[in-house]
């Protein structure tokens, strides 16, 4: 195992650090801004160039470390990866600036997804290959709104992603794809040099650009990962890594069906926000959630590296009912009412 791509975890974490203050200055120069509204928790105009910074601090550091590692024949996935991420960022950058149908915005979420899919990365599950491959499209795009739907409060989907991207990584370099896990470990870099200018309070968002590619990005890694693990039962653990975005784009869709009210009429009701609510502190919530979403990606990695029957069922079923537990409470928990319509 070559530990050569840790170098792009430190250099993406620095170049984003010290690219982020020049994000603000552009993002403010040309009105990139994401502006207060009631749904929203900011009270002034940000910068939402986040997520373009955290992409050019991402690629660049991957380049400067992919000439200093051994190739392997994995390395071409992280094309695949790299070039979906700038699409989907393309897309949200678009959407932030002049904002977008969401059904043309599922659109390109379906040509970035049908890229991976294009190049074989179909979970096997014993399905027909049209099935298989109409679920990872499904799944895909689910994934991406679902992280987009996340990025609700200061740091919540940067160190959620951060800590999945380590994960990741670290089956990529067991299995000796160093090219892709350097990409992985960019992003996760990026990710944290990212944070201390948008957490505890935030002078740049990610916007919908940011959430967007992290959201193919997590999701193509998850392929990718089950695709490089033994056969068996241990290629539940990738899904397992990314359980919380799914779970709470699943809460919110079923208690605003349960409200009556659409599901992309948007509000303070996610499980973050009403957790927040017993907690009475956003920073204490968010670092509820990132550890929340390190003891699923250690749940995940395990499951991976045992591939056995007893451990995956334990795994997820005690996942599942920590998750459904959850859910049942916070269900109950009051939250703010809808202002407007949006898409989170």
């Amino acid at each position: 195992m070559s530990f050569t791509p840790l170098l792009a975890l430190a250099l993406a974490a620095l170049l984003s650090w010290l690219l982020m203050p020049l994000g603000v200055r552009l993002a403010w120069a040309v009105g990139w801004l994401d502006h207060p509204e009631a749904r929203k928790l900011h009270t002034s105009a940000t910068a939402v160039l986040g997520g373009a910074v955290v992409f050019v601090a991402a690629v660049i550091a991957w380049g400067l470390t992919l000439s200093r590692m051994p190739h392997s024949p994995a390395d071409w996935e992280a094309w695949y990866l790299l070039a979906g991420a700038a699409l989907t960022l393309g897309l949200g950058l678009w959407d932030d600036r002049l904002g977008m149908q969401p059904g043309i915005k599922m659109l390109g979420q379906a040509a970035a997804a049908t890229m991976l899919i294009a190049g074989g990365f179909i979970p096997d599950i014993g399905l027909p290959v049209g099935i298989e491959a109409a679920l990872t499209l499904v799944a895909l795009v689910a994934l991406m709104n679902a992280v987009n739907f996340l990025d609700n409060m200061n740091g919540m989907v940067g160190g959620l992603s951060a800590i999945a991207f380590v994960g990741f990584a670290w089956t990529s370099l067991e299995r000796g794809a160093n090219g892709v896990a350097a990409a992985q470990l960019a992003l996760a870099g990026a990710c944290l040099g990212f944070l201390p200018h948008n957490f505890p309070r935030a002078r740049i968002f990610l916007g919908d650009a940011g959430s967007l590619f992290l959201g193919y990005s997590l999701g193509a890694s998850a392929l990718m990962t089950m695709q490089g693990a033994a056969p068996g039962w241990g290629r539940a653990g990738a899904p397992l890594i990314l359980a919380y975005p799914a779970f709470d784009m699943t809460f919110v869709i079923l208690t605003r069906m349960r409200e009556g009210r659409p599901v992309y009429q948007g509000g303070r009701d996610h499980t973050n926000h009403r957790l927040a609510t017993i907690i009475q502190c956003p920073k204490k919530t968010v670092l509820v959630m990132w550890a929340s979403g390190a003891a699923l990606c250690a749940a995940g990695l395990s499951t991976l590296h045992l591939n056995r029957p007893e451990p995956t069922l334990f795994l997820w079923g005690l996942s599942t009912i920590l998750l459904l537990s959850s859910g049942l409470r916070l269900s109950s928990v009051p939250h703010a009412p809808p202002q407007s319509p949006t898409s989170k």
